[in-house]
């Protein structure tokens, strides 16, 4: 039931992008674009994953979200939840700084976190976008502030976020090989004041077989996982652009 309303909730915020736009039409000139994909991975550590993605662009707002459902060790059974659901404003047209609301969801009672912070998006940095440029690359970072949640102290600096992508040789491959990712970088503050980092990451080599289909090979590390903290996870990957 909770995978059903997370995929509603997901396809609705993408209803109401295109509903806004509709109704400012003839006000301002708007294009929304965006993809969905649908991932199936296996995990080395003998689990399986299901994941979709969804961003949409709407003028200086964008909305991006992960849900990831996945299995207990040994199993298909794919009775884990995770999922994120981010809302982005960039603070002016030409800015590489954005405002982001992130809202967390994870299986069971009273472990949903809301995340107040700001984006930069370093490869449209003036000085220094061209040197991504000449790299094929996008890499933003995004401190998140404020976490709020629910029969908790509020907490301050609570993760970092870095996502990043590498198109490889486009013009000679095509557009058919990438390397992309995400680093979190989460703070844990100790009793005696001190702060140690507790990091989840995936990095992603993709492979465009034929139109927007991919095959996809991952290196994650989890050190949230009590043991066998890093994985090898390989699957498809088939993306929709709009």
């Amino acid at each position: 039931m909770k995978k059903t309303i997370l995929l509603i909730f997901s396809l609705l915020i993408v209803q109401c992008f295109s509903l806004k736009a509709q109704k400012i039409e003839e006000k301002e000139k708007i294009k929304i674009t965006g993809f969905v994909d649908f991932n199936g991975y296996y995990d080395t550590r003998e689990f399986s994953v299901l994941t979709y993605n969804i961003l949409a662009n709407m003028n200086r707002f964008q909305y991006f979200s992960l849900t990831n459902y996945e299995s207990d060790k040994g199993s298909f059974d794919l009775e884990n939840t995770y999922a994120e659901h981010n809302l982005r404003w960039k603070l002016s047209k030409t800015s590489p700084l954005d405002l982001t609301m992130q809202y967390v969801l994870r299986g069971g009672p009273n472990n949903d976190d809301y995340r107040l912070g700001v984006r930069a998006r370093l490869n449209s940095v003036p000085k220094i976008s061209s040197f991504f440029e000449k790299l094929n690359m996008s890499y933003s970072i995004n401190p998140m502030f404020i976490q709020f949640r629910r029969n908790s102290k509020t907490k301050y600096m609570s993760i970092i976020e870095h996502v990043y992508r590498i198109n490889i040789a486009p013009k000679i491959l095509k557009n058919r090989l990438y390397l992309g990712g995400f680093i979190d970088q989460n703070f844990h503050y100790l009793n005696d004041g001190g702060v140690v980092f507790k990091y989840v990451s995936e990095h992603q080599l993709g492979v465009r077989m034929i139109n927007q289909l991919y095959a996809v090979f991952e290196f994650r590390i989890n050190d949230f996982m009590s043991d066998e903290n890093y994985g090898l996870g390989y699957g498809l990957e088939y993306k929709i652009v709009f």
